[in-house]
């Protein structure tokens, strides 16, 4: 018996050592499989879902579906900015050291101001378009703010500084939701003043990240050359990425003109509850894209895939659980969040289809990070113009038969082509026969 206690105490003895390095290199691979990316993409949802449900609860729905329609512009007009800058920057800098990545930072912040002008012109012009040309004036200047700040903060993720980005997000777009719920306590909100909250604090913090950054921002030089290879490594992105999202607006669009600002303000009075699954959907590609081009360029296609399966396996877990409380609550949800007395609560069931259709945008979504880490973007293009081009013909004559659930149905049919197409593609990058790689050290 004494032995055999001896035994099991240098048993334990020897194990510690090995106990502790597991629990040490699980915490740092917690870190590296995105515990700051979720962090900061959770503050960045909830920022945009506190101000979408006060300006909800505060105008009323025609203005509701004004802003709606503005705001999905922007975003819209958004990715130009993120193809053209914001992914290039996340692909170079990514593996650049502090001297290279230094005049790469310093141009972006240049090129997102050049390119402010005519995506804000284009954002008076609709904005002039349902006649609110002042209104477009101040959404010009959100726009403007907003993408400086989504450079700096890009640039942080791509020096792997995740953790860092999140002190100036918490600054832009909590500080702006906390700005607009003080304007409707006080009875002054309006949808300019919203505009204007965005771009008070989207500046803020790029000025806080551009400190962060200090170190990596110097005189810019050598731009023909730097815009030459940031179109190189966007322009592709940026067709896909236009398409993609002309899909996304179609939807608001399409029920603003067919049956007015009401139907619109309906449908984002929905997406803001969809709107709860982001932070894992989103830093999704804040991790899939810089780990998974990682492993293909060490270990090659198979690691990559691996990589990418674990996280979206994770992400895909954690949504279950979010989805499965959209389908079995909503109208609980919406009472929560939009007042029991809210037009809004008759939307119950349109809910729970858009969940369903939600979940295969996360596949979507989880095929396509993969695809850009592969960087087949060119591909995708075709893919996605396909798709978008099935969307619009089924959008409108769903749109006139059922309405919002309609629209709905039209996306989930476009999430479903997305999901196929993607799936076909990514078996013509890495096919079965592909010789094995070493195994993926995540």
């Amino acid at each position: 018996m004494e032995v055999q206690t001896k035994f099991r105490d240098e048993t334990a003895r020897r194990a510690m050592p090995s106990l502790k390095a597991l629990v040490l290199r699980s915490t740092a691979l917690l870190d590296l499989q995105g515990f700051w990316a979720i962090t900061d993409q959770g503050v960045v949802s909830l920022g945009n879902f506190l101000t979408t449900i006060v300006l909800a609860r505060s105008i009323t729905p025609e203005l509701y579906g004004v802003w709606t329609v503005l705001f999905g512009l922007m975003l819209f007009l958004n990715v130009v900015h993120s193809s053209l800058i914001v992914y290039p920057i996340t692909v170079i800098t990514a593996g650049s050291d502090a001297n290279e990545s230094r005049n790469k930072v310093s141009s972006a912040l240049v090129f997102s101001g050049l390119m402010s002008v005519p995506l804000g012109l284009a954002v008076v012009g609709a904005a002039s378009f349902i006649g609110a040309t002042q209104l477009g004036l101040w959404a010009w200047l959100a726009l403007l703010c907003w993408q400086l700040q989504e450079t700096t903060r890009r640039a942080l993720m791509a020096r792997f500084s995740c953790r860092k980005a999140v002190i100036g997000d918490g600054i832009s777009y909590l500080c702006q939701a906390g700005i607009i719920w003080w304007l409707s306590q006080t009875g002054t909100l309006t949808i300019e003043r919203a505009f204007a909250a965005i771009a008070i604090t989207c500046s803020l913090a790029a000025l806080v990240q551009s400190w962060q950054l200090r170190s990596e921002i110097g005189l810019p030089h050598g731009w023909t050359n730097l815009v030459k290879r940031f179109w190189r490594t966007g322009h592709w992105m940026l067709w896909s990425e236009l398409t993609t999202n002309l899909g996304f607006q179609a939807a608001p669009w399409v029920l603003f003109l067919m049956r007015g600002a009401g139907a619109a303000a309906g449908y984002q009075a929905i997406s803001n509850l969809l709107g709860l699954t982001h932070p894992v959907m989103l830093s999704l590609g804040n991790v899939i894209v810089p780990e998974a081009a990682r492993a293909r360029a060490q270990k090659g296609l198979r690691a990559a895939r691996r990589v990418a399966m674990v996280h979206a396996t994770q992400g895909g877990l954690i949504l279950l659980v979010c989805f499965g409380v959209l389908i079995a609550f909503p109208k609980q949800l919406l009472s929560l969040l939009y007042g029991s007395g809210s037009t809004y609560l008759n939307l119950d069931q349109d809910i729970r289809l858009f969940a369903v259709a939600y979940f295969l945008f996360f596949i979507a979504l989880a095929l396509k990070f993969l695809l850009n880490a592969l960087q087949e973007t060119r591909k995708q293009l075709f893919a996605e113009l396909g798709c978008c081009a099935l969307l619009l013909l089924t959008i409108v004559p769903l749109v006139t038969a059922f309405g919002l659930a309609g629209a709905i149905s039209a996306l989930g049919i476009w999430f479903l082509s997305r999901v196929i197409l993607g799936a076909v593609i990514l078996r013509q990058v890495a096919p079965p026969g592909e010789a094995t790689d070493p195994e993926v050290n995540s």
